[in-house]
């Protein structure tokens, strides 16, 4: 898990929090700010919210020169001290690299990793580049680069498996579990049909799995 500390005033209008949506249960987003930037676009919120991360922020308390980056320096003390070993401070001070520094060559009981990114999604794709391969591959995933082309054809072929099955099951019993119906059918869209038919029983039960198999079958 990682603790994100973000410099809100210095990146606030230059996406500083994208890549939000890829922190996870278990992570610390803490967003610094001060009356000059307290506002937050609502998508970002949203994002916060879905992800269930620990959410905190503190505001400047006293204006004064660098006093954010203080309050951030101060706050790394403090996490690294209570045990958390994964940080990112989401910045573009290049002061921050002192911070970084003092935490790399910090003799001690707990090793704390502080990287220094201008966005959410470029420190953690940093912080993880060595020790969760598992979580820098679902980010690699997650931004890469699509055709666009590609994705229009896949996104015309997803739209109209679900027409059809919402033509085809129109008027059953089964009418009310399309959405279910339909995340089934497009995982399963290339499975050979002994496969889709017993995953049908396994998923919807000997009965109602059966019946809508057969639905099924005339659309996948």
């Amino acid at each position: 898990m990682a603790a994100v500390l973000v410099d809100y005033e210095n990146v606030w209008g230059a996406h500083g929090l994208k890549g939000v949506e890829y922190l996870e249960t278990g992570d610390i987003l803490y967003i610094f700010y001060s009356q000059c930037c307290g506002r937050i676009r609502a998508e970002y919120m949203e994002a916060i919210r879905r992800t269930a991360c620990d959410f905190r922020v503190y505001k400047l308390a006293n204006t004064g020169k660098n006093a954010l980056d203080f309050y951030i320096a101060s706050e790394c003390g403090v996490l690294s001290q209570s045990g958390e070993t994964q940080i990112v401070i989401v910045s573009n001070d290049k002061g921050f690299k002192a911070v970084a520094d003092f935490f790399k060559f910090r003799k001690g009981i707990h090793k704390t990793d502080v990287v220094i990114a201008s966005n959410i999604e470029n420190g953690l794709m940093a912080l993880h580049s060595v020790d969760n391969a598992v979580r820098r591959q679902e980010l690699e995933d997650r931004s890469k680069m699509l055709d666009i082309a590609v994705e229009h054809a896949r996104y015309t072929e997803h739209n109209s498996m679900k027409r059809k099955l919402r033509a085809a099951f129109a008027g059953t019993e089964y009418e009310h579990m399309i959405s279910e119906i339909f995340a089934y059918a497009d995982e399963n869209q290339n499975a050979a049909p002994r496969q889709l038919y017993t995953g049908s029983l396994h998923l919807f039960g000997r009965r109602n799995g059966t019946a809508i198999y057969q639905i099924l079958k005339t659309v996948v």
